[in-house]
C-alpha cells in the first residue's frame, strides 16, 4: 500500500523530463519552445499538437483544477460524460420540471479541452450564465497576471475571452484590442452604430472620370476623400440554381466583410460575382457601377455607414463617368441595411468608443446561445409550460496553459510542483540526507516536491532548475553538514539560510 507521501514525492531520476539547451527547430511559438526545452511537452510543428510528458500533464491538470474550483464556486456541475452535450441534455430532461431547477449548467472534458453546456429559463438568463462561464476562464488567466480581453461575434450570440500573445503563436490570430477598455475583436467583429451623417443635398452632377476604376484614382481626379465615395460591389450568394446576384454598397474607405455578408444573407456562401454574371445582371461596367438606376430585380444591401449619407460620389453606370452629390433616399435606397464592413484601426472601440490597435490574441474560451429551440420544458412561476434556453461553450486548455506558463517562471498557483530540492552532488551523503529530510517535511506541510537526485554535474541541475520554473528551489550543497542550504525565491533572488528557515519560507511563499 502506498502512502500519500510516496505518491506526492517525485524523483527526477525516475521521471521523464528530457530537458534541452536549445529551442527545437522550426517552432515559432516561444511558449511552446520554452515548455519543450523544459521537457514538459513534445511539439509537432506540422499539426501544432502538443504531446504532454509527465511534467506537462501535471501542469495542464493543475490549471484544470483551478478552472474546476472556480466553476464549482459559480454553481457549475463538474462532471465526466463521454459526450457532455448529450449527457447534459439527458440529465437535465430527467431533473428539470420547474423554473426553480434552473439554471442548470455542466462542465467537463479532458486535459486539452473543457466543454460546458446548460439551460436557463430564458435567453437573457442564458446569456448571464454563458458570460459567467467565460468569466471563469478570464479569472483563471487573471490569477496568473494576464490581461484578458473580451469579444463578440455573430451579432452578440457568441462571446469569447482572449489573451495577448506573441507573433508566431500557434493559437494566436491577428485582431484588434481597445486602448482603453478590455474589448477585443477581429475583422468580422460587430461594430457599434455609426453617427448620423450630416450635410445637405445638392443636385446630381455627372462628371467624366477616364480611367478612374479604383477608389484611389477617383479621389485623385476629383480631389475628394475615400469616405466621400460610394462603391457598389456585386456578389453571387448561394450556389447552383439557387444563386442570387446582389449589389452591396459600402463607403469607399471601408472593406466589405464576407463573413458578415454571409451572416446577413442567412449563412449563404458569398463570392465576388464574375464578369459574365455582372454583365448579365447590369451590363459590363466594372469600376463605374453605382446604385442610381439599377434594375429593380437587383437586391441592394447597404452597410450601416451608407444609410442617410449625402453628397457621395458613385459610379454613373456608364464607362468613364461618375455621379457627384448622390444622396440616400433621394437617389437610391437599399432593401437591407446591416453591419457588413471589416473592422480596422479607423473604427472606434464598439464598447467604449476609444481608439483600437492591431494585436495578436489567442482565444482561450468561447460560448454561445444554442442554435434552434431546445426540447427542455419546465413550468414557470405562473404554472405555464415553457421551453428553456440552451447555451454551450468550451475552454481551450493549450492556449490558456501556454499563456500562463509561457513566461520566465510559472506563477506559484499554477506550477505543477511547489519546490525543487536539488542535491548538488550525489557523492555528498550529508546533502543527500538533508535533501530527503527537507522534502519529507515539505510534503508533510502539503507541498508537492521534486527531488533532483540525478548523478549529474551541479551546473546541469541548476540549468534544468531554471528551465523547470518551479516557484521555489532549495539546493543542498557543500554546507549541508551545517544544515545550511541555498534558496531560490519566487521573485528570483537567491541566498543561504538554515534548512528549517528555508522550509518555513517555502511554505509561506507557495501558499
Amino acid at each position: 500500500m502506498h502512502t500519500n507521501r510516496e505518491v506526492v514525492k517525485m524523483l527526477f531520476s525516475k521521471t521523464l523530463v528530457p530537458t534541452a539547451r536549445e529551442n527545437p527547430r522550426g517552432i515559432s511559438d516561444q511558449s511552446v519552445a520554452k515548455l519543450a526545452r523544459a521537457g514538459f511537452v513534445v511539439p509537432d510543428q506540422e499539426s501544432r499538437r502538443l504531446e504532454l510528458l509527465p511534467m506537462g500533464f501535471m501542469l495542464w491538470k493543475k490549471v484544470i483544477s483551478v478552472v474546476s474550483d472556480l466553476a464549482r464556486e459559480s454553481g457549475f456541475q463538474v462532471v465526466s460524460f463521454d459526450d457532455l452535450g448529450k449527457g447534459s441534455d439527458s440529465i437535465s430532461g430527467k431533473i428539470v420540471t420547474s423554473y426553480r431547477h434552473l439554471p442548470l449548467s455542466f462542465i467537463g472534458g479532458d486535459v486539452k479541452k473543457l466543454d460546458a453546456a446548460g439551460f436557463a429559463a430564458d435567453k437573457e438568463l442564458s446569456k448571464e450564465v454563458r458570460d459567467a462561464f467565460i468569466a471563469i476562464a478570464a479569472q483563471t488567466a487573471g490569477m496568473a497576471g494576464l490581461k484578458v480581453f473580451f469579444g463578440e461575434s455573430e451579432g452578440g450570440e457568441v462571446t469569447y475571452a482572449s489573451v495577448p500573445c506573441e507573433k508566431g503563436s500557434w493559437h494566436g490570430r491577428g485582431g484588434f484590442v481597445c486602448n482603453s477598455c478590455s474589448w477585443c475583436g477581429d475583422e468580422s467583429s460587430p461594430l457599434s452604430l455609426p453617427e448620423a451623417p450630416s450635410g445637405g443635398d445638392a443636385p446630381l452632377e455627372e462628371v467624366e472620370t477616364p480611367g478612374a476604376d479604383t477608389i484611389a484614382e477617383l479621389c485623385r481626379q476629383l480631389g475628394t476623400e475615400p469616405r466621400e465615395t460610394l462603391k457598389t460591389m456585386f456578389y453571387a450568394a448561394g450556389t447552383g440554381d439557387a444563386k442570387e446576384i446582389v449589389a452591396v454598397l459600402a463607403r469607399g474607405d471601408h472593406q466589405i466583410n464576407d463573413v458578415k455578408l454571409s451572416q446577413v444573407l442567412g449563412g449563404k456562401d458569398v463570392r465576388f460575382a464574375d464578369p459574365l454574371e455582372i454583365r448579365e445582371a447590369v451590363g459590363d461596367l466594372a469600376g463605374y457601377l453605382g446604385p442610381v438606376g439599377l434594375p429593380g430585380s437587383i437586391r441592394v444591401i447597404a452597410d450601416r455607414h451608407v444609410e442617410g449619407c449625402r453628397r457621395l460620389v458613385a459610379g454613373a453606370n456608364r464607362p468613364g463617368f461618375h455621379i457627384m452629390n448622390v444622396c440616400w433616399g433621394r437617389d437610391f435606397e437599399a432593401r437591407l441595411v446591416a453591419d457588413i464592413v471589416s473592422v480596422d484601426e479607423s473604427f472606434p472601440c464598439p464598447s467604449c468608443g476609444a481608439s483600437i490597435s492591431p494585436a495578436n490574441i489567442a482565444t482561450v474560451a468561447s460560448a454561445r446561445i444554442g442554435k434552434g429551440a431546445s426540447q427542455l420544458s419546465f413550468q414557470d412561476d405562473a404554472g405555464h409550460s415553457c421551453l428553456a434556453t440552451r447555451w454551450e461553450g468550451s475552454i481551450s486548455m493549450d492556449p490558456l496553459v501556454l499563456a500562463i506558463a509561457g513566461g520566465e517562471k510559472t506563477p506559484s498557483g499554477f506550477a505543477p510542483l511547489d519546490v525543487n530540492v536539488v542535491i548538488a552532488s550525489m557523492r555528498n551523503d550529508d546533502a543527500v540526507g538533508l535533501a530527503h529530510l527537507i522534502a519529507e517535511k515539505l510534503e508533510d506541510r502539503g507541498l508537492k516536491v521534486l527531488i533532483d537526485d540525478r548523478d549529474e554535474r551541479a551546473g546541469v541541475k541548476f540549468s534544468d532548475a531554471e528551465l523547470l520554473g518551479i516557484p521555489v528551489t532549495i539546493v543542498a550543497g557543500r554546507e549541508s553538514a551545517e544544515r545550511v542550504v541555498e534558496v531560490w525565491q519566487p521573485d528570483g533572488t537567491r541566498g543561504e539560510m538554515p534548512a528549517d528557515a528555508a522550509i518555513e519560507r517555502a511554505v509561506r511563499w507557495v501558499r
